[in-house]
């Protein structure tokens, strides 16, 4: 089922073209990374498809209705994005953050339901954080603060879940757990995501955009995510060697 599509997207910086003429559908069940390099519009492209910068009339299209036609509330449920960074200017539990992922399924003053609890908290296991249910967010170390986003997210239960840089402030040991729970989101959703990890890209994604100066690529991750392509869009050489990619 498709879920998003854009049609001849085109993104700029001033007068600086970083996307253009992007024809490109995502199912569900598809697990799609975006990579690229510093500047070449990852994180502007997901900005777009969160309906937070504009886009031309027509380019992009969610369940099959023009973005521009959907109402807010309904967006939300749409689409789901995480961003890079989170400042917390004032005190929340855990477990109240991560509610605010219910607000698109609430209705006026409504407080949270026992439902909402019950999946905020399902979340927070699945993101291995029961332990730090009623701790203060401004607390929390970047890499659990991440997580309590990846966590929020989930309690969205949005068709499309989009994530910017989702394993850069986690251990190895949390990039590993965190990408496998990303992986298996897939099965009722599409996710996208960037990264900067290519191995970790070509480990657990199916599919791949890649960015580069003016041009793009994306398919299948294990036949875009090789050497000839990433030259192109990294400006360095690489290899591929029993399924390992390294930059020379």
């Amino acid at each position: 089922m498709r879920l998003l599509h854009t049609h001849n997207l085109q993104i700029k910086v001033g007068t600086h073209a970083l996307i253009s003429d992007l024809d490109w559908e995502v199912q569900r069940g598809q697990f799609w990374c975006v990579l690229g390099k510093n500047g070449s519009g990852k994180s502007s492209l997901l900005h777009v498809l969160a309906g937070l910068n504009p886009c031309r009339t027509n380019s992009l299209s969610y369940a099959g209705k023009n973005i521009q036609d959907i109402d807010a509330a309904t967006l939300a449920r749409h689409r789901s994005l995480m961003l890079q960074q989170h400042i917390d200017s004032f005190s929340h539990s855990v477990l109240d953050t991560v509610l605010i992922g219910r607000l698109p399924y609430r209705y006026g003053g409504e407080w949270d339901a026992e439902e909402d609890v019950r999946l905020a908290l399902a979340a927070l296991q699945q993101c291995g954080l029961s332990h730090k249910v009623d701790t203060d967010v401004r607390l929390l170390s970047g890499g659990e603060r991440q997580r309590v986003a990846l966590a929020a997210q989930l309690c969205q239960q949005a068709d499309v879940v989009l994530l910017d840089e989702p394993i850069s402030h986690q251990d190895v040991a949390h990039q590993l757990s965190v990408m496998q729970l990303l992986s298996s989101l897939k099965e009722n959703c599409a996710v996208i995501a960037t990264y900067h990890d290519l191995q970790l890209a070509r480990r657990f994604a199916t599919h791949a955009l890649i960015l580069g100066d003016g041009q793009h690529w994306q398919g299948v991750a294990q036949e875009v995510i090789v050497p000839e392509i990433l030259e192109q869009a990294f400006d360095c050489q690489f290899s591929l060697q029993h399924g390992v990619l390294s930059a020379a």
